[in-house]
Parts: structure tokens; sequence; C-alpha cells
């Protein structure tokens, strides 16, 4: 499937691959240009700078109905979407694991660093 690029713009903003079904738009508040798939068409989002919620267009010809997935698509989504939430949950596990050794720490060094201002 061809890909376009985005270039950098004025906020910094990274190359962006952008591929020929996504749908590219403008947030209205901020102004700040947005890509997602077209499988987000008539989908709310938060804006990626201002965080305002932004409903993504319905491009032109196309028609909501022409999203429906059959049955056997929508289980596989939900099987990866339970794996992916499987993993986010280990991951923040293990971050609140660290950060509580980071803070451990941190209590063990301002006791060091009080005991040396005295």
């Amino acid at each position: 499937m061809p890909r376009k690029h985005l270039k950098s713009n004025q906020d910094g903003d990274t190359s962006v691959e952008i591929r020929d079904t996504d749908i590219v738009f403008e947030c209205p508040n901020c102004g700040k240009q947005l890509v997602i798939d077209y499988r987000g068409a008539g989908l709310q989002i938060n804006c990626a700078k201002c965080a305002t919620q932004v409903l993504v267009p319905i491009p032109d010809g196309m028609e909501l109905k022409d999203l429906d997935l059959d049955s056997g698509e929508i289980l596989k989504q939900l099987f990866a979407t339970r794996r992916n939430y499987q993993k986010a949950e280990l991951q923040i596990q293990s971050l609140k694991a660290r950060l509580a050794q980071l803070q451990e720490a941190l209590v063990v060094m301002q006791a060091v660093v009080s005991e040396g201002l005295e």
C-alpha cells in the first residue's frame, strides 16, 4: 500500500507515515493535523496537542456501514485487545514495583543528605 509522509511542522512534530486509507484532518480547536486509520471515521478522539475531543470526519463517499466487520474479524480483534490489555497490566505492575524501589532509594538519599547537612 503506498505511503505518504508529512514533514515536520512548526510544532516540532516529527515525520508521520500516512497511508492512502488514513483520514487526515485538523483539530478545530488548535489546528494540529491529526491522522487516524479509516476505521476511526465517526469516532470521537482527543487531540494529541490540546486534548480537546474531536469528531473524526467521515470521508466523502464513505458510510459507517462500510466499516462493519464480520463476526470472525471482530472476535480476532477482541482477542488481540485482550492480549494487549494483559501486556499493559503486566507492564503497569512492573512499573509500580520499579517506582516503589526508586521511592525507597530516594528516602535513603534524603536521609544521607540530611545527616551530611547536620
